[in-house]
């Protein structure tokens, strides 16, 4: 009989497994994370149309009408954030047509639809559109360096690349936090 006690105590010792979550909070969870995707797109768009403005303002600004580096360069750079934009605003509409009073399946298979969705963006699109802008950027660098001077040139350089490669395992960070959720849901069915 000592086993079976001392298998009673390991089983006390436990911690309380069953979560005494109730629906309210499980929908108070499902809207708060549908404000936060949201959000992260309206954040996402807001970030890049400026980024957008800042580029058209400098190609204007420098006029740079010419066939050049700088020209093609910055041209490359609008272009991949237009496109940006523009997936950003596919994957908003997709998200909007989530409606989350559906059924528990239904609503989880739209979201897996969903965020299968951002995983192409996030390992196709955003690759390729983030090889073309670091190519773009580095179009601009000869132009940098013989119209800045050399402190400012480095500061360009150092500051240009550091940017893009924080930037990069930011967009790690964040594809991996969407496939966590996307084997969740899955794993769901």
């Amino acid at each position: 009989m000592e086993t079976f006690d001392e298998l009673q105590t390991i089983w006390s010792k436990q911690p309380n497994a069953i979560s005494n979550t109730s629906a309210a909070d499980l929908m108070k969870k499902g809207e708060d994370h549908i404000k936060k995707v949201r959000a992260g797109h309206w954040g996402t768009t807001a970030i890049i149309s400026v980024l957008i403005i800042v580029l058209i303002g400098y190609f204007l600004g420098m006029k740079a009408y010419q066939l050049n580096g700088l020209t093609i360069g910055l041209t490359l750079m609008i272009v991949v954030m237009i496109a940006r934009v523009i997936l950003e605003w596919i994957s908003a509409t997709r998200f909007r047509s989530i409606k989350p009073d559906n059924s528990l399946a239904e609503f989880s298979t739209k979201m897996q639809w969903y965020y299968a969705w951002r995983k192409k963006i996030h390992t196709v699109f955003i690759p390729i559109i983030y090889i073309l802008y670091v190519i773009g950027f580095t179009l601009l660098l000869p132009t940098f360096k013989t119209n800045l001077s050399h402190g400012m040139y480095l500061y360009c350089l150092i500051s240009g690349y550091g940017f893009l490669t924080a930037f990069a395992l930011f967009l790690v960070w964040i594809l991996r936090k969407e496939m966590k959720l996307l084997n969740f849901l899955r794993d769901l069915n």
